[in-house]
């Protein structure tokens, strides 16, 4: 395995450019300046698109040098929301989507053609709202919207605020979305933040951010039918004991093989790690807790091989690499990053 080029978004107005070794060790390349929140990365082709989650913009980067990681900054448009928290770009290289998280203002989701340069364009954008609250008057006094992924004929939006998951079919000659049946609750509270399909069978797993649970659904063949089969809690039953500790799930991924759900704990400081049960009632079992080494996890994930698991400490502006022994699903630690300003 040669050297490989990742990206880092973060909580400040950088971009950071790293180097991952053939042996897990972490260099940093490049500190790209720009717009304030580049919490959410999307790259397509030769571009990178980029949330800029504290000024309410999204930027658009060329990618002009992918083994230093350089960008040059090609176009900037808003949001046309409050707090752009996620991107995704439907299956025809068509339309953008941004979830608004609304924070501090307005929360929707909002569709924005592509033109011939894949550049989003605010003529056209279709903007979407979702009414509600939740019981949480300090996080849910209205709709947050906190992840937008589009999977087959349909885009999904996870909604914080309203405690929902919400399907909807996709037009994509003209950007237009039309709910399918009703909202799908969570528990009161729970506070959805993402979803994520398993590759090879009819399963969505969910993680809520306000009550530390991730839920198992079972999905038709359309994907638009969801059966909650499970909910579980991420943390460990000591953490939970202890009223000091306030704990806020933020990712959930694969392990490269499919076999392991990881979801990250801001708080408890760990990943916890689920066994993906085949022909059990409990879809999901707690394997293990992984320690992250740093502080306020959020986004993770696994290099293209396979080989290495990369964590993001927030608030100790720290990188971890682990690797990952495929044979028996463990983990060691390899090699740490300093001084990477909020890593989100």
């Amino acid at each position: 395995m040669s050297n490989q080029t990742f990206l880092i978004g973060t909580g400040v107005e950088s971009i950071y450019a790293c180097n991952l070794t053939s042996n897990g060790q972490l260099k940093l390349l490049n500190e790209i300046k720009c717009g304030k929140g580049s919490s959410w990365l999307l790259p397509r082709n030769d571009l990178l698109y980029v949330v800029n989650a504290q000024i309410d913009k999204i930027e658009i980067f060329t990618i002009d040098d992918r083994i230093q990681g350089k960008l040059t900054l090609k176009n900037t448009i808003s949001s046309m929301g409050n707090g752009p928290c996620s991107l995704d770009i439907d299956s025809t290289g068509k339309w953008l989507a941004v979830a608004n998280y609304g924070g501090r203002g307005i929360s929707n989701f909002v569709v924005f053609p592509l033109n011939n340069s894949n550049l989003p364009e605010e003529k056209d954008a279709q903007i979407n709202t979702i009414d509600g609250h939740g019981p949480n008057s300090d996080r849910q006094d209205h709709s947050h919207c906190h992840q937008v992924l589009f999977h087959q004929d349909y885009l999904y939006v996870t909604d914080l605020g309203t405690d929902t998951l919400n399907v909807y079919h996709f037009n994509d000659a003209n950007g237009n979305v039309s709910l399918v049946g009703n909202r799908i609750k969570t528990e009161a509270g729970a506070g959805p933040r993402h979803i994520i399909f398993h590759p090879n069978k009819s399963l969505v797993f969910l993680c809520n951010e306000l009550n530390s649970t991730t839920n198992v659904y079972r999905i038709n063949a359309s994907c638009e039918q969801f059966e909650c089969l499970q909910t579980i809690k991420t943390r460990r039953q000591e953490d939970e004991n202890d009223s000091t500790k306030e704990n806020y799930p933020a990712e959930l991924q694969f392990t490269p093989d499919d076999k392991y759900l990881l979801v990250s704990n801001r708080g408890d400081e760990n990943l916890v790690i689920f066994n993906i049960n085949e022909n059990n009632n409990e879809i999901l079992s707690i394997k293990e807790h992984l320690d992250c080494r740093g502080s306020f996890t959020r986004y993770f994930t696994f290099d293209p091989t396979g080989t290495f698991l990369l964590i993001a400490n927030q608030k100790s502006n720290n990188l971890i690499c682990f690797s990952y022994n495929k044979d028996n699903g463990t983990y060691n630690f390899v090699s740490q990053l300093d001084n990477i300003q909020n890593p989100q």
